[in-house]
């Protein structure tokens, strides 16, 4: 990929990317490309799809409401799958919620599950404008496929219908715990149970003597924010073989 390429805006689509297709964006996409980026006809856009890897499109048609690509050629082919990374959070406030989506998707996550605790404040979240947020996220990591956004659940409900056969490691403030470093499997799908702000409740902390899909696990000697907590996560995971 040439420089001048390489700098080309960098967009998500959910169509189809293949040969002789024209690509049809939507018009925030139009939008964004016309009055933010000042395109115009002729110019180079990146498109994925998360299917069909990484595309060179030229804009055709660009006008208010619609943007039409021609599909030249396929920069990047579509890689195998990546290892699934599932990260369940309660949500925080705003800010700091925008930012550990961010570094999530930044960092690998596959899979991100929004829960409620028993101290979780923050008990609701814009399921629309948090996709937007991990695919805006994606495009600008220059990633190939596009996180996962689970429905917002109490996270009582989302540990009776886990998997169980895969463990979920949750980080509690405890000194049998095992360094989460020294535990992580080298293959296999990964998840992790962050606490709320307010940290996991009494009867939460004693879920995992009841559930052998919780596995504690200690995230050092200091008490990290929850975004914070999220990253230490998926930096080890990211650490591991994939």
């Amino acid at each position: 990929m040439n420089d001048k390429l390489l700098k080309a805006p960098r967009l998500f689509t959910p169509a189809d990317l293949n040969d002789g297709s024209p690509a049809v964006l939507s018009e925030p996409q139009a939008h964004y490309l016309k009055n933010v980026m000042r395109a115009t006809v002729g110019d180079s856009v990146r498109l994925f799809n998360g299917r069909d890897g990484e595309w060179h499109g030229v804009i055709d048609t660009l006008d208010k409401k619609k943007a039409v690509l021609s599909l030249q050629n396929q920069i990047r082919e579509q890689p195998e799958s990546r290892r699934a990374v599932h990260l369940l959070f309660a949500p925080i406030k705003k800010a700091r919620m925008e930012w550990l989506i961010e570094k999530s998707v930044e960092l690998g996550v596959t899979d991100l599950h929004p829960v409620i605790t028993h101290h979780t404040e923050v008990r609701d979240i814009n399921h629309e404008r948090t996709l937007a947020q991990i695919i805006e996220a994606a495009e600008q990591c220059e990633r190939l496929d596009i996180p996962r956004l689970h429905e917002l659940r109490p996270l009582k409900n989302v540990l009776g219908d886990w998997p169980k056969d895969i463990s979920i490691m949750i980080g509690l403030e405890r000194a049998d715990a095992p360094i989460l470093g020294d535990i992580l499997p080298a293959q296999g799908p990964l998840a992790f149970l962050i606490g709320p702000e307010g940290g996991f409740s009494a009867e939460e902390k004693s879920w995992p003597d009841s559930l052998p899909i919780l596995k504690p696990v200690s995230l050092g000697p200091d008490i990290l924010r929850a975004e914070t907590a999220a990253c230490y996560v998926l930096v080890a995971a990211s650490m591991m073989k994939r």
